[in-house]
């Protein structure tokens, strides 16, 4: 459920998303003004134009209902990526003009630099008072709607735990009808009665009010016969209905409403890289993997020589790993065992892994062993942040036993990812480990952004020399 859910219609959550992208837009210029005004000697008339520009290219740049629903994350702080990305957009534009009509000379550096600079930090003050605000004129019971739950399922539990830590949804779930007599959603949600109550319920027989303004209707493999007049109710009303399918009802996971060719369909974790949108996250791998292959090539130098002094055999090692839709592909890393043979069965290290070399461990540990698969990145077959690529008997054994596991292959591999960076990294040793770094996979590839790409980077410096699970 996102922040525009108390909108009544595709209108108002087009006026609000405007509206956001003003009121940054507004943010940004008057940053440049206040930074104006201090330093004295600023040309009024260049920077009155630059003033305009920004104000026109913010409104388009900032109003996007993406940025619109993540206003709503408490963890406010993890909006400065996607502010600052953006902003740098806007600020590239300016600059731009000044260069086309040949007035960037006039402009000062000192006031660029400290707009540059200081922007962000207005952005992300700006988010949080509008997060505030609407906290705020959220809180009033009467801008809040009342809703209720039909025939629960797994997916309208986490439905019902997301708005309720989602006070800016403006829902409140009052109770659900249930022919089971067990309480299925969490929280102690209240049960109303079973689908014969929810008519006498919904609707009261004498002034024909209706008790709530949004139902939840949970769709499961055998939908009781009740629904079907429920919901011919429902529509003779002006209550908005959704509807929360289980994905076990198609056997497939992360089922999630996407378009195609202007209809709408059900898709079950889907590539977010189809057509010229993959062409964002391959520019970022691109420029990445390029500039990381230059500034580390002297660490490059220091780790080939110690891998060559800690014992007999070559620097680098290549084995097979699946790539992207499940293709083979040759991985590079630096050897890190003794006797390693990349053509026999693998066997996952372990604590205290008598194979491992003294040299070798330290650079398993802190990730270094990775490093050459940027070359992969440049070839192409992997990125810099994806699912990480296991070794193909591990690929063959996890897919039999892991609910989802083959769809982590509708991407590229990644030198990191979402679940190396939340603790799922180096061995995993149950069934549970691997089934719960699987799901921060798939995570990954339904919620992709490139601001969760450099978020994800931005942890795993973090990681690399404080993380005890890798050896």
């Amino acid at each position: 459920m996102n922040i525009t859910s108390h909108g009544r219609g595709t209108q108002s959550s087009q006026i609000l998303t405007v509206l956001v992208g003003i009121t940054f837009g507004v943010t940004i210029s008057l940053t440049l003004v206040g930074i104006m005004l201090f330093y004295d000697n600023t040309d009024i008339d260049t920077f009155g134009l630059r003033l305009i520009i920004a104000g026109l290219s913010s409104i388009i740049v900032f109003s996007s209902h993406r940025l619109l629903n993540s206003l709503q994350d408490k963890r406010i702080f993890l909006l400065l990526p996607s502010l600052s990305v953006r902003w740098l957009v806007v600020f590239t534009l300016v600059l731009l003009s000044a260069y086309v009509d040949k007035s960037a000379d006039r402009l000062s550096r000192a006031v660029m630099l400290t707009w540059l600079l200081l922007t962000p930090v207005s952005l992300l003050l700006t988010a949080l008072a509008i997060r505030l605000f609407a906290a705020l004129f959220y809180s009033n019971p009467a801008r809040r709607r009342k809703a209720v739950l039909i025939w629960s399922n797994s997916a309208c539990a986490d439905l019902v735990e997301s708005l309720r830590n989602t006070p800016l949804a403006a829902i409140d779930v009052v109770g659900f009808f249930d022919n089971r007599t067990e309480s299925r959603p969490p929280s102690n949600l209240p049960r109303l009665g079973d689908l014969n109550d929810v008519t006498e319920w919904l609707v009261d027989p004498i002034t024909g009010e209706l008790a709530v303004e949004v139902v939840f209707i949970g769709l499961n493999m055998r939908e009781p016969p009740e629904l079907a007049e429920i919901i011919a109710i429902l529509q003779d009303s002006t209550v908005s209905t959704y509807f929360v399918p289980e994905s076990l009802i198609f056997g497939m996971p992360g089922i999630q409403l996407r378009e195609m060719a202007g209809k709408p369909v059900l898709a079950s974790t889907e590539t977010p890289f189809i057509g010229l949108a993959a062409l964002p996250k391959r520019l970022l791998d691109l420029f990445g993997a390029t500039l990381g292959l230059i500034l580390l090539s002297p660490l490059f130098l220091i780790i080939a020589i110690g891998v060559k002094l800690s014992s007999p055999g070559p620097v680098l090692f290549k084995q097979k790993r699946y790539g992207v839709a499940g293709k083979p592909i040759n991985i590079y890393k630096f050897r890190s065992m003794i006797n390693h043979n990349s053509k026999g069965p693998v066997i996952q290290a372990t604590v205290g892994d008598n194979r491992v070399t003294r040299f070798g461990r330290f650079i398993r540990r802190t990730s270094i062993d990775e490093l050459p698969q940027l070359l992969n990145v440049i070839q192409g077959n992997m990125s810099l942040v994806g699912p990480r690529p296991h070794a193909v008997e591990h690929n063959e054994l996890y897919r039999k036993l892991v609910d989802g596991y083959m769809l982590r292959h509708k991407i590229k591999p990644g030198i990191t990812g979402w679940a190396q960076v939340n603790g799922f990294r180096g061995e995993t040793e149950t069934l549970e480990k691997m089934q719960s770094r699987v799901d921060y996979d798939l995570y990954y590839i339904q919620h992709w952004s490139v601001w969760l790409d450099i978020v994800i980077m931005w942890r795993t410096v973090s990681v690399l020399f404080g993380d005890k699970n890798a050896y």
